[in-house]
């Protein structure tokens, strides 16, 4: 019994309008929930869940702060007074630090692990600039996956999915494809009982409001989800997607969005922690608490 949560940067639910929406141009199997209708429902039999990203707080939901909820369970807004963009402050790395899900998996004797290859350079040229999930994973000391060792021996997977992004900076990284990342983690869910994906690139491409890129990403998307739940036992296993606010939905505008993001759950219990979800505070306890037997 294992869980996989996959993180998708900046994706919301957006209107069924396929000028301003990718999602609705793509004709997603699994992006098909509108704020203006839509299917609620994802193939492989997965139900998708509308998740605040606003908790309350006013103005447009950040990158920071929403993944510091995600990641912890914590109201990272509140505590900030606002919603911070970009990577996480001083503060909300200690609240990463002290509260990651990571940290909780391992209080409980969950054995946990990041899929995201790194390369040994991230760390030199950023030194405590980090992503939210850098931290998260820094918190129990779970070690990283390197894209010059686990990525060659097909035990990682790069952030988009492919290692393209990586082949710019490391000619030697070997170029795969969404499938067979799909497999890679579905053999990492075998191994752990607790396995976090990261894929940036889509609010990259809503920022930029390129149509071309977001169906590219889309695709890639669509392609790793059909090859990982294509393999797991989905009566075995809890696969959550979520995302920490909306941008991709919506083309027309450079910014992020108000709109909920979606979190589609597949396999075992994924109606009654579909039930425990209402916001992004709720998705590290759903998932504390599906390991504890309380959903």
């Amino acid at each position: 019994m294992s869980v996989a949560l996959l993180f998708f940067d900046g994706i919301g639910i957006g209107e069924n309008n396929p000028e301003i929406n990718p999602f609705a141009r793509y004709k997603s199997k699994f992006f098909r929930a509108f704020n203006d209708g839509g299917d609620y429902t994802a193939e492989y039999g997965g139900i998708i869940i509308p998740t605040d990203a606003t908790l309350d707080i006013s103005g447009l939901p950040q990158s920071a702060t929403g993944q510091t909820v995600i990641f912890t369970g914590v109201n990272a807004p509140k505590i900030m007074n606002g919603h911070i963009n970009g990577l996480p402050t001083p503060t909300l790395r200690q609240i990463l630090l002290s509260e990651s899900i990571f940290l909780k998996l391992k209080n409980l004797g969950k054995k946990a692990t990041f899929a995201n290859a790194y390369s040994k350079h991230y760390f030199e040229l950023r030194g405590e600039k980090l992503s939210a999930t850098t931290y998260a994973v820094m918190a129990s000391d779970i070690p990283f996956r390197w894209c010059d060792i686990e990525l060659q021996e097909g035990k990682a997977i790069p952030a988009d999915l492919t290692g393209e992004f990586l082949k710019r900076f490391y000619p030697d990284i070997k170029v795969i494809t969404p499938e067979e990342s799909g497999e890679i983690l579905a053999g990492l869910l075998e191994e752990y009982d607790f396995v976090l994906y990261e894929f940036p690139f889509t609010d990259e491409a809503g920022h930029e409001q390129n149509f071309e890129l977001a169906i590219k990403y889309i695709d890639r998307i669509e392609r790793f989800l059909d090859s990982l739940l294509s393999k797991v036992d989905l009566g075995k296993h809890l696969i959550i997607l979520t995302s920490d606010h909306g941008n991709l939905e919506d083309l027309s505008v450079k910014t992020h969005t108000m709109n909920k993001v979606p979190t589609i759950i597949w396999g075992k219990a994924r109606e009654k922690v579909g039930r425990r979800i209402n916001s992004l505070l709720d998705i590290t306890p759903a998932i504390i608490e599906f390991f504890e037997g309380e959903v």
